[in-house]
């Protein structure tokens, strides 16, 4: 596809919005020549006269210019917007120059040169109603994409895909799996989706042992798992969850208790949050949990009363002082634990 003449990429993630300036860079043909026509700018610093400079040079053996340039929106339009559409900055009246910036780059996108591409590149979400936004969408060839971190169930789409497009395959609980694992970390889920595929070999599809198998933050999902059983009284599947956990080389008895006790602690100020009106968005405020887990958080929640998670959560601390004190043998105390809860 023809390089856009102004594209502006922008939102929070930057795995995603640097696939696509790699693409652009693609885009320009010859790598020894498009070195020679690709200027990467800081838009924290460049001032209009070097920007219009720099897109109004004529490549060099090449019919296009690729001109990048970093952060410059984020700078002009700050992080908020008054009802009329002028940021933060401006509305403040933080100096005639920042202005003067945004009226002289709105009236030079027009003016863009047909060999020059400009790629204007923000590391957040820019603000609908803004001016240049608005301004931009009015050029000829303008390509505009907001980039968002996927949440919830799109992460596993996301991890699918992702995988199918490096030549591999992810099974949905494989994929569920390690959305647990890491979270909305695009980077490390590409690394993680990379690693899975080479042990895999690209011969089947990445399952839930694999990632647990490989995959540091694995036991997390498990924890999951453990929790549903014990919320839809599973007294055997809640306990084999627990050995498998016990299984894993990266964890121990102890590490492997905190984790539940802090399942818990999590589920039973959920449940606080969720009687007393609240949602999965204050869920996400309060106990600063990411979209994908704090979904899942309040889905377990509504497993249990509040009484009974206050009295799971004294039934974990009595148990802690019991194992420390070695008044039981972990194993089989834990087994107890769990068998108790769902008679």
């Amino acid at each position: 596809m023809p390089l856009p003449q102004l594209a502006i990429l922008h939102g929070d993630d930057d795995f995603a919005i640097a696939g696509r300036v790699t693409e652009l860079k693609a885009e320009m043909g010859d790598p020894s020549l498009a070195s020679l026509n690709i200027a990467e700018l800081d838009g924290k610093t460049i001032t209009l006269a070097e920007l219009r400079g720099a897109c109004d040079t004529m490549p060099f053996l090449t019919e296009k210019r690729l001109i990048i340039v970093r952060g410059l929106l984020t700078r002009l339009t700050g992080k908020t917007t008054d009802d009329a559409g002028h940021s933060a900055e401006e509305a403040a009246g933080a100096g005639a120059s920042s202005q003067n910036f945004v009226d002289g780059l709105i009236a030079y996108f027009p003016e863009l040169m047909p060999s020059t591409a400009l790629a204007l590149v923000e590391p957040k979400a820019v603000n609908e109603r803004s001016r240049i936004l608005k301004a931009a969408e009015k050029a000829p060839g303008v390509e505009i994409k907001k980039f968002d971190v996927p949440q919830g169930p799109q992460m596993m789409q996301w991890i699918i895909r992702r995988a199918k497009a490096g030549g591999g395959e992810f099974s949905p609980a494989g994929a569920e799996a390690l959305a647990t694992a890491v979270g909305d970390e695009p980077r490390m889920l590409a690394h993680e989706i990379e690693k899975l595929l080479a042990y895999v070999n690209w011969a089947r599809p990445v399952e839930k042992a694999d990632v647990e198998q490989l995959t540091p933050a694995a036991g997390e999902a498990e924890i999951w798992d453990l929790v549903d059983a014990l919320g839809t009284r599973n007294a055997q599947l809640a306990i084999n969850k627990y050995h498998t956990l016990l299984n894993m080389p990266s964890q121990d008895q102890f590490a492997i208790f905190g984790m539940i006790v802090r399942q818990f602690r999590l589920l039973l100020l959920v449940r606080e949050i969720l009687d007393n009106g609240g949602n999965t968005t204050l869920v996400m405020q309060t106990l600063n949990q990411k979209p994908y887990p704090a979904e899942k958080l309040v889905k377990q929640a509504r497993n249990f009363t509040l009484s009974k998670l206050e009295t799971i959560y004294r039934r974990l601390l009595d148990l802690d002082l019991t194992l420390k004190s070695g008044g039981a043998e972990d194993t089989t105390a834990i087994d107890t634990f769990i068998a108790g809860l769902t008679a």
